[in-house]
């Protein structure tokens, strides 16, 4: 115990010291960035000499792993790898790290690959969207199936944990129906159509998997006619509607031409014509 406070006092107190110092430099002469990354680097690899005199004291790690990423964050700065938004990810990649670490020193730690994806998950989707590789308008559909993923893999991993199924098929339907409500592809009757068949299909995959549960069959298919009814109406609003102009329209012609001008009638006699008549 006595040799562990010891170990800390020459950690922290190393580290105070050494950028203590460095302050107190900096004060008289500006240091420059390279300066700084040689000082964060030495640091962490003081704290990494300490670790590996007691290997399980494995705590000593995370200073260590801090001043290293600090490091070679201004490091990538200063050669310009680094700019913007991947500074951003440069940091989150760098927190996240740590988790994976811990999961694959110790598969039974598997918590730490929530916070591990989560982190990861919300980098990608800067990266992806700096890089214009994913619109602004798509950012809500990624969330949603990134959010889905990990219910996928609870049911992959045990299929027993069939609950998982849910939560997952909710997120993607909503996910997909974003963006194709973004790519113009559903629009005012399509989008009922589109939530109401959604609802069917889990209906008739109960059935699909065990036949004797054919009660699904009931809820499935009100929803799914009442989804066709909504794509039935679409299309006529669509094609009939069309038809019904263009039936009016030849219909005024063909009357403008094919119509008689009236024969104007003989005027009716007067008294005296009708006395001179036999």
């Amino acid at each position: 115990m006595k040799s562990q406070a010891t170990k800390q006092s020459l950690v922290w107190g190393g580290l105070l010291i050494l950028f203590g110092a460095a302050l107190l430099v900096e004060t008289f002469a500006d240091l420059t960035a390279w300066v700084w990354v040689a000082i964060l680097a030495a640091g962490g690899l003081g704290v990494f000499a300490v670790y590996l005199t007691d290997r399980s004291q494995w705590g000593f790690l995370i200073p260590a792993y801090v001043l290293w990423a600090v490091a070679g964050l201004v490091a990538l700065i200063e050669l310009n790898v680094l700019q913007d938004a991947f500074i951003a990810i440069y940091v989150l990649m760098a927190i996240a790290l740590p988790f994976l670490v811990v999961f694959l020193r110790n598969r039974g730690q598997w918590w730490a690959l929530i916070p591990f994806y989560v982190i990861l998950a919300i980098g990608m989707m800067i990266g992806l969207t700096e890089l214009n590789i994913m619109p602004d308008a798509f950012v809500a559909t990624y969330v949603l199936t990134a959010i889905a993923l990990p219910f996928l893999v609870v049911f992959l991993r045990n299929r027993e944990q069939w609950w998982a199924l849910i939560p997952a098929y909710v997120l993607l339907i909503i996910g997909v129906m974003v963006a194709l409500i973004e790519l113009g592809v559903l629009s005012d009757l399509l989008v009922p159509a589109y939530v109401l068949l959604a609802i069917a299909i889990p209906f008739f995959v109960v059935y699909a998997r065990n036949p004797r549960q054919w009660w699904a069959l009931i809820p499935g298919g009100i929803m799914a006619v009442i989804g066709l009814s909504f794509l039935i109406a679409e299309a006529l609003i669509q094609y009939v509607g069309a038809a019904v102009l263009l039936i009016a329209g030849i219909w005024i012609l063909v009357r403008q031409f094919t119509r008689r001008d009236p024969v104007p009638a003989a005027p009716a006699p007067t008294g005296s014509e009708a006395d001179e008549s036999p």
